[in-house]
């Protein structure tokens, strides 16, 4: 993160991805079901209903050239953007529908959805591109797929996400509002960086074409910028104000009193240091007193050895 500008940065593996969306799949049917309708078109009534029969998964890349060429465009969309792209695969889309009335044979298709993922205005947003159907039969269900079922596809893929936020958190006490501001497709991972505010990074307006190298070797990875690390550990360390570290004693009957006492006061200006992130620097406020005092050997001739103390 010493080479980027944001404070952030969550990149999940495509596995990961689909992991969750088969687990979803499996314990919340009902998300990928659904029905339409009715919708006139031409004079003619249609609706249609449809339900993922199996798990739909991601991959992380553009279509290739034959497979673009292939898919049924959303409207005023001609090319392939140049970043974000991603395809939605689903195995099997069993779709139900009427035509004017009648209901048509139940259908089962594989459908391949290409979607632009980016960051619009603070939020998360989709961008349908254009779908691919396996299987399109006679002309008047090939209308109801181009009219009804592309579109309302197309749809389903846009709303997964689209404009959702990162609420802000409340971490070690402090309220951290991230603002999402790039969304990065990189082949294997799913790439979301934010800003957090305040921060100088903030000032920062990047472009969907802002190179990273960001981790490939990992399912899950979470980076976190130094100027945002150095805001948490400031964070914690402001839980612990004016909180004793030592108060205690040890007495040698007859013989002497040890005593120690501590608090942590506070701690300022933390820094991660530019070359080592691992490094941490601080002013910490911690007054401290010590002391040995020896008994008396007789009435009035003890005396304390030893006392010293730090206020800061």
């Amino acid at each position: 993160m010493t080479e980027t500008p944001y404070d952030l940065a969550l990149g999940i593996h495509a596995d990961a991805l689909n992991s969750g969306i088969k687990n979803l799949h499996s314990q919340h049917r009902a998300v990928f079901q659904g029905s339409y309708g009715p919708e006139t078109i031409g004079g003619v009534e249609y609706t249609f209903a449809w339900d993922f029969l199996e798990p739909p998964g991601l991959t992380l890349r553009k279509p290739d050239a034959d497979l673009w060429n292939k898919m049924i465009k959303a409207q005023g969309v001609t090319d392939l953007p140049d970043s974000g792209v991603l395809q939605i695969h689903v195995p099997q889309l069993q779709v139900n529908g009427t035509i004017a009335g009648d209901a048509l044979p139940q259908g089962v298709s594989e459908v391949k959805a290409a979607v632009q993922a980016k960051v619009d205005g603070g939020g998360i947003s989709v961008v349908p591109l254009g779908v691919w159907l396996s299987e399109i039969p006679d002309a008047y269900t090939r209308i109801m797929v181009e009219k009804v079922i592309v579109p309302n596809v197309l749809d389903q893929a846009k709303h997964l996400v689209n404009g959702v936020k990162l609420p802000a958190q409340d971490l070690f006490g402090q309220q951290v509002a991230l603002t999402p501001v790039l969304l990065d497709v990189t082949g294997t991972h799913l790439v979301l960086t934010a800003t957090a505010s305040p921060s100088r990074s903030t000032a920062f307006t990047p472009t969907a074409g802002t190179a990273a190298d960001w981790p490939s070797d990992k399912q899950v990875f979470l980076l976190v910028g130094r100027d945002l690390l150095a805001r948490l550990l400031q964070g914690a360390l402001d839980q612990w104000r004016d909180t004793k570290l030592a108060d205690d004693d040890r007495t040698l009957t007859g013989v002497a009193s040890v005593w120690w006492k501590a608090t942590f006061r506070k701690a300022d200006n933390v820094k991660v240091d530019e070359s080592d992130p691992t490094t941490v620097s601080a002013d910490f406020d911690i007054p401290w007193s010590v002391g040995l005092d020896l008994f008396p050997i007789a009435p009035g001739k003890g005396c304390a050895l030893f006392k010293a103390s730090q206020e800061s």
